[in-house]
């Protein structure tokens, strides 16, 4: 009944009643506009025909033989929940509203049915209900899009990996080999070689990594995020050696999601802030966070560091990009973008506050 876009196809209606001059009436009402009207008296055959092919809008009466409308109103929601029901109805009482509301039903209209009211409204939620639907086919498209280009960015980094590997062996064979026979600038030239063949290995690294992010099936346990900060600081202890870094972490919460990919997301996250104090006298990177039943929970993530200036930070979670130059800070510009991909899978989101000089603060919000 309406398999079509909506450019492509009339929004279809049915209208659900045991009363033959009752179909009758909505049939010559709705027919004045572009609908296709399909009417059924038997509750248990319009089932079938929801089933089968889900209309558009579905008008349905309350008192019926054998299935009544507020049965047929749980059924219909366990069927096809996102198609619209107004109840047409003779009983103009207040509880059988309620309990219909309760049900399912997103409107109410009283016989006798008034014939413009009842076409503003049926004109309202199949607008409504059709353009939800191009929402969800568009939402898919883009999904199935993002699969594509995340297969095709795994794929070349994958076939990238072998050649640049390559570059670097045979650099570093030369560099053992002969490197005592080279020039100075000969020298030189082949060192910046072995570390441009790094720079890359590592950035198609980082994209191998993001292009699995979006393609992994994420399973959700509860997680300890206590448990999660003590194992990425365990991991990245080679990265903070020969420091003093002041660390403050509050008591984290339980959140649902993958552990390993919520480790690799702070793993990340504090890799950074180690990696941006590195020039403070007396590093501090916290971690607090904040829990509010309806929203969900707050992470923060702040250091000390040199900071980025706001005006830049619509770029910082884009794969490649970097506010600091690699001579500066060594990385790929990978990890943030890794960390927004991980958090969208969960549901969630990352912002950034920062200004020069002034640390930077991560904010990760976790959906109740």
């Amino acid at each position: 009944m309406n398999g079509e876009p909506p450019h492509a196809a009339r929004a279809s209606v049915l209208v659900v009643d045991d009363q033959e001059v009752n179909l009758k009436l909505m049939r010559t009402y709705l027919r004045t506009e572009a609908y296709d009207v399909v009417t059924c008296a038997d509750p248990q055959q319009a089932l079938k025909l929801v089933e089968e092919s889900p209309p558009d809008l579905i008008l349905l009466d309350l008192m019926m033989p054998v299935l009544n409308g507020f049965e047929m109103l749980e059924l219909l929601r366990d069927i096809a929940p996102e198609v619209p029901v107004i109840v047409v109805t003779g009983i103009d009482d207040r509880d059988a509203r309620l309990r219909g509301l309760a049900a399912g039903a997103r409107d109410f209209l009283t016989k006798p049915v008034d014939r413009s009211e009842l076409l503003i409204r049926v004109r309202n939620l199949t607008d409504l209900k059709r353009a939800g639907d191009a929402l969800a086919r568009a939402v898919a498209q883009l999904e199935s899009a993002n699969r594509d280009l995340d297969a095709f960015a795994g794929g070349l980094a994958h076939d990238l990996q072998q050649p640049i590997t390559s570059i670097a062996a045979f650099a570093q064979i030369i560099q053992r080999a002969s490197g005592h026979q080279l020039s100075p600038d000969n020298a030189t030239h082949l060192t910046r070689i072995l570390a441009a063949a790094g720079s890359a290995d590592r950035m198609i690294r980082g994209l191998l990594e993001f292009a699995r992010l979006g393609q992994k099936t994420i399973e959700t346990v509860p997680v300890n995020l206590n448990e999660v900060v003590q194992e990425a600081r365990n991991a990245l202890g080679a990265q903070s050696a020969g420091r003093t870094i002041s660390w403050s972490v509050a008591a984290l919460p339980t959140v649902r999601g993958d552990p390993s990919l919520l480790l690799l997301a702070f793993v990340n996250l504090l890799s950074n802030a180690i990696k941006y104090s590195r020039k403070t006298a007396q590093a501090a990177i916290t971690i607090e966070a904040e829990t509010d039943v309806g929203s969900g929970h707050t992470v923060r993530v702040r250091d000390n560091g040199v900071g980025f200036d706001m005006a830049h930070a619509g770029h910082l979670f884009n794969p490649f990009e970097r506010l600091h130059s690699a001579s500066e800070f060594e990385g790929t510009g990978m990890g943030l973008a890794n960390v927004r991909r991980i958090m969208e899978r969960h549901g969630g989101s990352i912002a950034a506050e920062s200004s020069p000089g002034q640390g930077a603060t991560f904010t990760l919000h976790f959906r109740a």
